[in-house]
Order: C-alpha cells, then structure tokens, then sequence
C-alpha cells in the first residue's frame, strides 16, 4: 500500500469515478472519529496533506479560570506563553503528536479501506437508485461455483446474478455482455450485491420491447401486461393508439426480426405477442391462441373465466404441462379454467393426467 494516503485517494477516485475531495473528505472524517475514540480529547480536527499525503490532526483546549481537565482544558495563565490575546472561553489548537498518532496507527489501514468502500457504496446509491426499473448491460467477470455470476457495470460497479434471477438453460463465460433489470439499490453495507439485478423478471421482457420497437418507444404501441415461464415462453399483451399501426406487427417486424432479436437476447424463450381488447372475452380468446375457443364464462367477482373448446382444441389451449393456460391467466389477470365440449366435468388437473 502507497504510504503517500492522497495518491491512493485520487487513484481510487479514478478507476471508480467518483470525485476525490468527497473521497478525501470521508477519508479524513473516519480517521478523525478514530482518534476521538482512542485519544482523550473532546474536539479533534484534521486534514490530509495534498503535498505530503499525511493525515495532520489537531485537538483544541478551552481556556478556563481552574483547570479540570488539562486534555482538554488550559488556564489563563499557560495560554498567555502561547497566545497572549487568548481570553477565557476561547480555543488553542495543538497538533496532535507522531507519538499519540501511533495510537491509532494499527487502525489506519482498515479505516482508510473502509472509508474508500464506503465512498463507493455512496456512489452507487446515488448513481443507480435514478436507474430502478431500467435494463443495465453487465460484462461477465466471473461464474462462482454456486452458479451466482459477478457482472460488472460502469465505474466498475460489482454485482450478482443469483441463480433465482437466471434463465433457465443459460450458459456464461468470462467477457459475455449480458443485459438485465435493475430491481433495486440496497443501501446495506454489509449485503453481497448492492445492486438486485434479474433476468426472469416480466419487466425485462416489457423493457427489451420498448428498447427494440420504436412505435413502443414512441408511445404509438402501449404494452399492457406480460407473463413469463422464463427460458421457455412468454405472453406480451399489446395496442395501438393509431388505427393505421398494426400493434401486432410492430412487435413482430420485418420477418420477425425485432421479436427474434428478444427472443436471441433472452435464451431463446419464444414469444407470444397478443392483441389487447378492453372485451375481455375478446381478449381471452387472443390470449389463449391458436386454439380456437367454443365459449367462455366470466365470474368478474372470482376474477374467474371458465372456457370451453372443442375436444381437437384441448391441448392447444392448456399448451404444454399447462404453460399456455398458465400465462394467459398472469396476462390478463383471471384464473382461467379449460374443459373439451364433451368433458366439461373433469378439471385441468384431470385433462392434464389423461
């Protein structure tokens, strides 16, 4: 470690970003709360030297008529060798001794650590708390055996994708450019990650839609709602605010590339883009497509929908395992019951074992 403590401040703030008179004013704040716990004075003072590189640090002494405590009190008579035109109240500064220093010394280090992490944990607070909400582009530094993986944002900002915010299937090496959502900024110093990242959160998929369409960037195309089974499928809900843009197809693109470009970004998870319609029975028929529905029952006090389908439509609309079913029911926001026409007794558990 550099024994000149201004140079590693103004490296630090370098390679971080951050500004060095805030670094250095933390820095110097810590070592003197240092030195007010192991020296007896009341009132300690100091700054580091720009040309040195050295921690000065000065106590003070009241000038009293009867001297109780002489760490921290000086009488009239000893003040007047020293400042003749001090008077009773007023303050004589000391610099605090290399000797009394030493006290500390053994601190310093860990303190000035310390110091600088916490300029750093300051910084990302107040650099991405603004960013909640918003997708951020990670490098990949390291795959941990755990699975977790440590990304790395501007100003080399830290983070990790635990294993519950992966989709499912993907892989990562060290130098992949990896995009997740930035779920929140914990203020806690002692948590692993300050930044709550994902990439199975619906609202990346909502993101990466708005990133790559510009009618959704526009405002032209409003996203209502999505649902994920991340890795797998996904259901994407969308309208048109002009009658002459097809919402559907603005998604879509040019022989499928804007969708596919999510599609590639998000591991190959395969997308449903659905037309929204204020009728909700509309809505349910395009949310549970290809499968062409017979008809539907809506319980709008048990935010229930019972749909009913031709025996040949059965397993299009309950999908695989029920996925299809499944995130119909996220994306508009009702349970959503299927039965064939000519077995509307048996429950999709039932439908789903035969």
């Amino acid at each position: 470690m550099k024994e000149n403590l201004y140079e590693i401040i103004i490296d630090f703030s370098r390679e971080k970003g951050l500004d060095h008179e805030v670094v250095k004013k933390l820095v110097e704040q810590s070592l003197i709360q240092a030195a007010q716990r192991k020296l007896p004075y009341r009132e300690i003072e100091g700054q580091i030297d720009e040309k040195t590189g050295k921690i000065n640090l000065y106590h003070f002494k009241e000038v009293v008529d009867l001297v109780e405590d002489p760490n921290n009190e000086i009488s009239v008579e000893d003040v007047f060798e020293i400042d003749p035109d001090a008077g009773i109240g007023d303050e004589v500064e000391y610099e605090i001794s290399d000797r009394e220093f030493q006290r500390i010394a053994h601190s310093t280090r860990p303190i000035i650590f310390g110091s600088l992490k916490e300029a750093e944990r300051q910084m990302v607070v107040s650099t991405f708390t603004e960013k909640i909400g918003e997708v951020l582009t990670g490098t990949v530094l390291r795959v941990e055996p755990n699975g977790r993986v440590a990304l790395s944002f501007q100003n080399k900002v830290e983070a990790y994708l635990f294993r519950r915010e992966q989709i499912y299937g993907e892989n990562f090496t060290f130098g992949d450019h990896v995009r997740v959502l930035l779920l929140d900024v914990n203020d806690n110093p002692h948590k692993d990650s300050q930044l709550t990242i994902s990439r199975t959160h619906p609202g990346l998929l909502i993101k990466l839609f708005e990133m790559e369409v510009p009618e959704i960037y526009d405002g032209i195309v409003k996203i209502v709602s999505a649902s994920r089974e991340p890795g797998r499928r996904a259901k994407i809900s969308v309208y048109s605010t002009d009658e002459e843009v097809d919402p559907v197809g603005s998604c879509v693109g040019m022989r499928g590339s804007r969708v596919q470009t999510i599609v590639n970004d998000l591991n190959g998870e395969k997308i449903d883009i659905v037309r929204w319609s204020e009728d909700i029975d509309v809505y349910t028929c395009n949310a549970l497509a290809p499968a062409e529905i017979d008809s539907l029952e809506i319980d709008e006090d048990e935010k229930q929908i019972d749909v009913v389908v031709a025996q040949n439509q059965l397993s299009l609309a309950i999908g695989h395992k029920g996925q299809n079913v499944r995130l119909a029911s996220k994306l508009i926001g009702y349970k959503i019951n299927v039965v064939a026409s000519e077995e509307e007794d048996l429950s999709i558990d039932e439908q789903l074992e035969k």
